[in-house]
């Protein structure tokens, strides 16, 4: 029996505990190893790496520590009794071992392994060895089972209706802030529509960090609640709501080792919005040489397995493949971005059109899952008459209005054309990482502003778009890298 100790460390989200070297309750070292460690107590237990320290000032041989993360799992007080035991065998390893080599797998098996995987009880190489294989080879029903698995094993959240709308991007794209017009057009017509979303991971902004310029965006589940029951949408961050103990694991593996499947994602997306209570979702498949999904074949393989999936899980849902081979809007870039779309709402005869078309369409598709007649018309409707952008003040104003959002960077470079003739492709890949080496996400008022589009005539040393930075070394970082490669190809006319 050990005093327990919060120690300060911030290991992420994995649970790590520390035992003195000389720990006077038990062998610290008996512990070391590829297998876990259990701490219990106050009726609660965690699961956590081990590791062993020489420092009595750190951690005293009396006494276990834990990391800030485990110590929050555990939810006991420190300084309470705590045990340490080597963490049981997983039972559902035989089934992991099974998947690895190559066995399909029962529902009941998969929700045992996804059970014993969020509780942490797998060491990084068994759950990468699960992974690599699961990847590409999981069958449709598989990927049901580990959808429904996740899903039962994330926070839930449920709505007093029939219907809840959802709208639901693959992204790759640069700009393409549609969901932050769709949601409002949503909301004034009157259906429910709790839109969480993510932080960018590799682009220069998701839609979270584009809110995230007007209004505070990281709420919790009962925050959330009186967001949708005061206005009947948000725009948040998903980080706080569907988060489930599944994806720390997997993310820790996947993201080092660059394991993409469709099989994974689509499972894990449909998990989260099962656990958010949503019944019907339009989902966007941007196609593009450079976007996520390279091929028509490949989205229309994609939208099959969220098609099936969804009607596993009891949800509704339509696909829509669109044009994927440049940027939607001017900004990339958060504030760039966010700007963009309070155009597009305020009916500004500079908004960009390519952004207002593509929400409207994807606004009429929602409207008509949600069962509204003449959905398009509806939607054209709510926002000519500027009941879209009310819809989106009165969303602002309740998830907490940003006193001073941030503009476009001060800092700017322009990067021209280098011959005449028109703008024959534009590489969507290297324009993110160009407004991501300007400072964008992290720098909401960095990124690109888009001056031409694919189509259009240009002349040598005319601009093709402007980088802004509030900083002067990633303003340099981010022109050195446009020179060296425009992302713009220009053909001869």
């Amino acid at each position: 029996m050990l005093r327990l100790v919060r120690l300060g460390i911030d290991t992420w989200r994995e649970p790590v505990a520390y035992l003195n070297r000389r720990c006077t309750a038990c062998a610290a070292e008996s512990f070391l190893g590829p297998r876990k460690v259990e701490v219990s107590g106050g009726g609660r237990s965690v699961v956590c790496a081990l590791n062993v320290v020489d420092d009595a000032a750190l951690v005293a041989p009396d006494a276990l520590a834990l990391s800030a993360h485990a110590f929050d799992l555990l939810g006991i007080a420190e300084g309470a009794t705590v045990s340490i035991r080597r963490a049981p065998e997983p039972a559902s390893r035989p089934a992991l071992r099974a998947r690895i080599a190559g066995r399909r797998l029962s529902d009941a098996e998969i929700d045992a392994l996804v059970e014993d995987m969020a509780a942490g009880r797998y060491a990084g190489r068994e759950t990468a060895g699960f992974l690599v294989a699961a990847a590409r080879t999981l069958d449709d029903d598989e990927v049901i089972a580990f959808a429904r698995a996740r899903a039962e094993r994330s926070a839930r959240v449920d709505w007093p209706r029939d219907i809840v709308v959802d709208k639901h991007s693959m992204g790759g794209i640069p700009g393409t802030r549609v969901t932050m017009v769709v949601v409002p057009i949503v909301v004034a017509h009157g259906l429910t529509i709790p839109k969480a979303a993510s932080r960018a991971i590799t682009s220069p902004a998701g839609t979270a960090d584009a809110m995230e310029v007007l209004a505070r965006v990281d709420l919790d589940a009962d925050e959330v609640r009186r967001v949708v029951e005061e206005v009947g949408g948000c725009i948040v961050w998903n980080g706080k709501l569907s988060h489930s103990p599944i994806d720390d694991v997997m993310n820790a593996v996947t993201r080092p080792l660059g394991i993409v499947s469709d099989r994974l994602s689509v499972s894990s997306i449909l998990s989260k919005k099962a656990a958010l209570g949503v019944t019907h979702i339009v989902f966007d498949i941007p196609v593009g040489p450079t976007a996520k999904v390279a091929s028509e074949a490949e989205a229309a393989e994609l939208a099959r397995l969220f098609e099936i999936t969804a009607e596993g899980l009891g949800i509704g849902v339509r696909c829509e493949i669109t044009d994927g081979t440049q940027p939607i809007g001017r900004g990339v870039g958060p504030a760039l971005e966010a700007r963009d779309v309070m155009k597009v709402l305020a009916g500004d005869a500079d908004a960009p059109a390519d952004l207002r078309d593509k929400a409207l369409m994807l606004a009429a598709r929602v409207l008509a899952l949600g069962g509204v007649a003449d959905p398009r018309e509806r939607a054209e409707t709510l926002l000519r008459n500027g009941a879209a952008a009310d819809a989106m003040d009165r969303l602002v104003d309740v998830q907490g209005r940003n006193p001073a959002p941030p503009g476009p960077g001060r800092l700017t470079r322009e990067i021209v054309a280098d011959r005449s003739g028109t703008v024959a492709a534009i590489d969507c890949y290297r324009v993110s990482g160009i407004a991501r080496r300007a400072g964008a996400p992290s720098e909401k008022s960095a990124g690109i502003d888009l001056f031409k589009q694919r189509g259009d005539a240009v002349e040598a040393g005319e601009p093709l778009y402007r980088i802004h930075a509030a900083e002067q070394a990633d303003l340099a970082e981010a022109a050195g890298y446009a020179e060296r490669g425009s992302g713009f190809e220009i053909a001869a006319s």
